[in-house]
């Protein structure tokens, strides 16, 4: 028998004598250890994948070419993709071809090859695919159990998620070859939504198949953790969640007066309280035994509008002279902010309403930064089209890319409840962790209620930009030029990258001089006050110094002055009150014309009896004997002997600073009396009977303590003091 070898000499020397070739050609030496393992689809039809090994055993191919056999060795094809003749750096040889039918048994056969002839040296391998099925088990609460089987050949398995509305797969984890199962947790993903699981087995870093697409709802809360409302309106919330499992009951508890929760549609309905934060604890409870529980916060506050009236100016008996303050800020309110704070940018001013009494800790947080100088200096970093706007982390150094980031104080709690809509101002916060905003804030510029609102426990608004200054964050920031930036932060040399970056530029490279900036953050009222109308100014001057209604009294007679409140909306609301002339008995005595030392309060000089402050206190003529104002009337009252009370009427002038009445009783005229009324009781009690109220007094009657018999002697008077 003729060697192989043998014939390769003298068909060599041959083919050099006929000069068909100058040197030997060995042929390559073959590859051996060929395998083959398969994974098919779920479904065991249709495309699947092969992973084919084998080791080299020769130096000189340039190709491996492959072939694969369907009936065991009779016919061959040949793989539509050649495989690379490239060397490695080992003796073992991996290729993955994803073009098998599952449940098929396939011959391979692999070829060493030079290019220069056609000899083979082969090694096979059958193999049988096989499907990958996924399938998953929820777990009692907030996860679920994936698993599958194992793949021959594999060295590692990657878990795969997407949202069923994206196609975009988002690796979840990677076990060893020996771990066939997977918990899916809320740390990895979020309760309440569905997904779409896969699982990918890897030989090294070659895929080789691939599971089927397994859709699952991980249990969860999908309601929002917060509303708000105005006191005294209609409220309806839903409270949802997101279940492979079955609702066993629900639980609200803290549920303020005025609204019913139903435990069997979980729906919160009724009148919204009074102003406030009310805080409730939602709980259901599956069969499976899992329950899920939500902190619930109702955020109550004014319903916006104009400013509103607290309390009435009060009318001014004023003395020619006098002058009056009074605090503006106690009478008027604006329902749409408990405070303010002006923004100032190199773009313009942005005026914020602030909500102190709904979100406490978020606006104490953010004032706190602004007292601290932190914001002054800082940039906005991020300007998403018609969407977002963020600032509050980061400072430029002024030297090219670098900035430093803001110092920043301890999170806060979030304090979730009004909505992301257009012009609101929020807390930013890292992803997956609801309680972590610090310094970080955003304007929303459009309605981000279905992202915002439910996004890692919603993200929490703390106020709002006025009507009046809202251009500035939409137009003006948002018109800006929106560039990618790699900075260095806190001196690293690791560059971090920003994009949606605003420069007030018409270059993509950083300059720092075209940075948008804060250059201050500082508290404003929420209000101004203006005097808008006094009817007879020569009456009464009326001003406005800090919050304060200044009012000084020039003359004696009446004017009626208006104040107005222009809220930073340039919202008004106004109200009006009456200055009118008052007197003592000094200013009084002043502008009658008594004879010449005659001007005394105990002096008589119409010799009438009544003296001249008497003549003040009932509204006579001092200089006119029984003046019609002089007017002091006894009776009595009672329908019986027994049931007969004395009475005295007489008028109590109004307008006066330091007079006062006092009515007394006695048994006797020379001793003895006792009071029983006086002015500063009022027109009302017991003793009076009646208080007829006229321009410019009050005529009472007052009756005796004791009623009067037919052997009684009773006397009543009344006593004028002034002071």
């Amino acid at each position: 028998m003729i060697s192989e070898s043998f014939l390769r000499f003298w068909l060599s020397k041959l083919l050099v004598f006929y000069g068909l070739a100058t040197m030997a050609h060995a042929v390559p030496a073959a590859p051996t250890q060929c395998v083959a393992s398969g994974i098919g689809n779920s479904t065991g039809s249709g495309a699947a994948s092969v992973l084919i090994q084998w080791k080299d055993n020769s130096t000189s191919e340039t190709q491996w070419v492959i072939r694969y056999s369907t009936n065991n060795g009779t016919s061959y094809t040949l793989l539509p993709a050649i495989a690379s003749g490239t060397r490695t750096s080992t003796p073992t040889v991996s290729y993955v071809w994803a073009g098998a039918i599952t449940n098929v048994n396939y011959v391979f056969t692999v070829q060493a090859y030079d290019g220069s002839y056609g000899f083979i040296s082969s090694a096979s391998a059958p193999i049988r695919t096989s499907p990958l099925t996924l399938t998953a088990s929820p777990t009692p609460c907030e996860a679920v159990n994936l698993t599958w089987p194992v793949v021959t050949n594999a060295t590692s398995y990657k878990i795969f998620y997407r949202l069923t509305s994206s196609g975009t797969d988002v690796l979840l984890g990677t076990n060893d070859f020996s771990s066939t199962s997977f918990q899916v947790t809320s740390d990895s993903v979020k309760t309440g939504l569905t997904y779409s699981f896969v699982i990918k087995p890897y030989v090294g870093a070659a895929e080789i198949g691939s599971s089927n697409s397994l859709v699952f709802t991980v249990n969860g809360m999908t309601s929002k953790t917060g509303v708000s409302s105005s006191p005294g309106a209609p409220f309806v919330h839903s409270f949802t969640q997101a279940t492979s499992s079955t609702i066993q009951t629900r639980l609200l508890t803290g549920v303020p007066a005025g609204l019913t929760f139903d435990s069997g549609t979980g729906n919160l309905t009724g009148t919204c309280p009074a102003v406030g934060v009310y805080r409730m604890n939602y709980t259901v409870i599956f069969t499976s035994g899992c329950n899920l529980t939500q902190v619930f916060t109702l955020r109550v506050r004014p319903a916006t509008g104009v400013p509103v009236v607290l309390a009435a100016i009060p009318n001014w008996n004023a003395v020619p002279g006098a002058t009056r303050n009074t605090d503006l800020t106690n009478l008027f309110a604006d329902p749409d902010a408990d405070s303010a704070m002006r923004l100032t940018t190199t773009a313009g001013a942005i005026d914020l309403l602030l909500y102190d009494g709904a979100v406490p800790a978020t606006v104490t947080n953010f004032k706190n930064y602004a007292s601290l100088g932190r914001y002054n200096g800082v940039c906005f970093h991020r300007s998403v089209s018609n969407d977002i706007l963020e600032t509050g982390g980061f400072i430029g150094t002024g030297t090219a890319n670098r900035f430093n980031r803001v110092v920043a104080e301890a999170p806060i709690a979030n304090e979730f409840g009004f909505e992301n809509i257009r012009g609101t101002v929020a807390m930013v916060t890292v992803p997956g962790d609801p309680n972590s905003a610090t310094s970080q804030f955003a304007i929303n510029l459009k309605d981000n209620r279905a992202t915002l609102d439910y996004a890692d426990g919603g993200r929490s608004v703390f106020g709002r930009i006025t009507s009046t200054t809202l251009a500035v964050a939409t137009t003006t920031i948002n018109g800006y030029r929106k560039t990618t930036q790699n900075l260095l932060l806190d001196g690293s040399t690791t560059a971090t990258s920003f994009v949606n970056f605003p420069l007030n530029s018409t270059s993509n490279t950083m300059d720092q001089t075209k940075l948008v900036k804060i250059n201050s953050l500082a508290s404003i009222p929420t209000l101004t006050y203006a005097v808008t109308g006094n009817t007879v100014p020569a009456v009464a001057s009326a001003s406005i110094v800090a919050g304060e209604l200044r009012l000084v009294s020039l003359t004696r007679g009446t004017t009626t002055i208006t104040v107005t409140a222009t809220d930073l909306e340039n919202q008004t609301r106004s109200q009006s009150f009456t200055v009118l002339p008052t007197d003592n008995f000094a200013t009084w005595a002043a502008t009658q014309s008594f004879p010449p030392g005659q001007n005394g309060a105990t002096q008589n000089p119409d010799q009438d009896g009544w003296v001249n402050l008497q003549e003040f206190a009932f509204l006579g003529n001092p200089i006119v004997t029984s003046s019609t104002g002089q007017v002091v009337i006894h009776g009595s009252t009672g329908s019986s002997p027994e049931q007969r009370f004395l009475t005295v009427t007489f008028p109590v002038r109004k307008q006066t600073q330091g007079l006062g009445y006092a009515v007394e009783a006695a048994t006797n005229l020379v001793g003895g009396w006792t009071e029983i009324w006086n002015s500063a009781e009022g027109f009302s009690g017991p003793q009076v009977v009646s208080a007829l109220d006229q321009v410019d007094r009050t005529v009472i009657r007052i009756k005796d303590t004791r009623a009067q018999t037919a052997q009684m002697q009773r006397f009543l008077r009344v006593r004028v003091t002034a002071e």
